[in-house]
């Protein structure tokens, strides 16, 4: 492609970006002139139109300026008082400050490499010769370990480079089944494991969906019930994901009877992952315990809060010093690898744009539920949460994967109160669903990962292997999901 060619190629794509610019601008400025429909007031149409224009510029755009963007119009609409108090609604918010110290805390496991320490340990295993499928869901299990300690992309990196290893090793070609079936394993291994613990970003996110929707009713989740459904959930999904690789797949397995993971020499846990290791410890007794603690100590643990334990390790941590008085972990070095701006002003403007939306003036939730209810009447709760899981789960490989949640988090709720639906399981099913967007480039960095590797990938091997992922996570969610979460919820 000569310069001229790329400049007009480059004028193309400016041309796109400011043309949709300009929908996200007439959405927020244009829609609440739309006459109403259904039961929506006034005012829902002008807070619709900023949501949609949100989304819109979130998905095509970008996170930022299209949520800085809706601060102005919420501030400037009936609803709001003033840009500035929209704003504080949205920075001042509980779930929004735990979710800034979170994505801090992430970074102490990032950063010391704990979770490659740990997935190096486990695809070296002597257990794993000679046996393929063990060998295979021992890589996946490397990457669904990093994943639950915030090092996602990490471990897909270090298990697609055992793949290749392995496969050069055994001469597997662009035409065998095994590399192709695992470079998106490993994929889909990263997408559960990331929202298994119950302080991951993710999660925190959509229950906060679903507190702003339902007005603090709902969303103070219990984190113990919360790793208990996770844990029992996440395998089950796995479990189904490699059953229907075996029966669908039937990846030719015996050249890797031979196959040896080749590992470099590990060394011994660093003092710095061993910190990093008591810090997630911590994490787990102090977010866990309130929930097994006798009344008395429970009062006194909300009285703290989960945000404030988790900045106290996030600051107390940094008291560490080598032998040399170099400090460990420092701060700025946390607030740099963890901070995610797009992900903290996304996650802002949606709870306090949706809490906005979900309000009885506007009228939205009553024409959404008119909407629906022909389709859900008589049918119950299971297959309410089933089809709320299913839609999510289609949305979310066209969608990013967060954008999905804050919108199905909300619409959900809207209904569950009608067909008697526990809108805390529904959400930690939605969280779930939510993450699996590994069909388009588009729906997660993730797919766009996969949509990268076309040294083993064609686009239809692509669509056939994400598409085995999406069936075994639906099958899970009506097998399991469903029944467990009634349950432990």
């Amino acid at each position: 492609m000569n310069n001229t060619q790329n400049v007009q190629k480059n004028r193309n794509v400016n041309r796109t970006y400011f043309i949709d610019a300009l929908v996200v601008v007439l959405l927020m400025a244009v829609f609440r002139f739309i006459p109403p429909f259904g039961a929506m007031t006034p005012l829902g149409m002008e807070i619709l139109g900023i949501f949609l224009g949100a989304l819109y510029g979130w998905i095509r755009c970008d996170m930022i300026w299209p949520s800085v963007l809706a601060f102005f119009f919420l501030g400037f609409s009936s609803y709001g008082k003033s840009v500035g108090a929209a704003i504080n609604l949205a920075f001042g918010n509980g779930i929004v400050q735990l979710i800034l110290w979170l994505l801090i805390f992430s970074a102490i496991l990032t950063v010391s490499g704990i979770g490659t320490q740990l997935s190096n340990r486990l695809v070296s295993s002597k257990l794993i010769k000679g046996r393929p499928w063990l060998l295979s869901i021992v890589i996946c299990a490397a990457t669904f370990v990093c994943s639950a300690f915030g090092a996602g992309f990490a471990g897909i990196f270090i298990s697609w480079e055992f793949i290749d290893s392995i496969s050069s090793q055994v001469n597997y070609s662009k035409n065998d089944k095994w590399p192709k079936m695992m470079i998106v394993a490993v994929a889909f291994a990263n997408s559960v494991g990331g929202v298994l613990l119950p302080f991951m970003v993710g999660v925190v996110a959509t229950f906060g969906y679903l507190s702003s929707a339902s007005k603090n009713l709902f969303g103070a989740y219990n984190y113990m019930q919360y790793l208990i459904f996770s844990m029992i959930f996440g395998f089950a999904v796995m479990a189904i994901y490699f059953v229907f690789c075996k029966l669908i797949l039937r990846p030719d397995m015996s050249k890797l009877k031979t196959a040896k993971v080749e590992v470099k020499d590990i060394a011994p846990f660093t003092t710095k992952q061993k910190i990093a290791s008591g810090a997630l410890v911590a994490l787990l007794v102090l977010t866990i315990l309130p929930s097994v603690l006798p009344a008395a100590m429970q009062q006194f643990m909300n009285r703290i809060g989960t945000s404030a334990f988790v900045l106290a390790i996030c600051a107390f941590i940094t008291l560490f010093r080598d032998r040399e008085g170099k400090q460990y972990f420092t701060f700025k070095e946390l607030a740099d690898k963890g901070l995610f701006w797009n992900i903290m002003f996304m996650v802002s403007t949606a709870i306090v744009v949706s809490t906005a939306l979900s309000s009885g003036e506007t009228g939205f939730s009553k024409t959404f539920v008119n909407l629906f209810t022909p389709i859900f009447a008589g049918k119950g709760p299971y297959f309410f949460a089933l089809v709320v899981s299913l839609a999510t789960l289609i949305l979310t490989n066209f969608i990013n994967n967060a954008v999905a949640g804050a919108i199905m988090v909300p619409l959900m709720y809207s209904f569950a109160k009608v067909v008697g639906a526990n809108p805390t399981m529904i959400t930690a099913l939605i969280i779930f669903t939510s993450n699996v967007g590994l069909l388009l480039p588009c729906a997660s960095p993730v797919g766009a990962l996969i949509a990268g590797k076309k040294e083993w990938l064609s686009t239809k091997d692509v669509v056939k292997q994400t598409l085995i992922c999406i069936l075994a996570m639906a099958i899970g969610v009506a097998l399991v999901g469903i029944p467990l979460g009634n349950i432990v919820f």
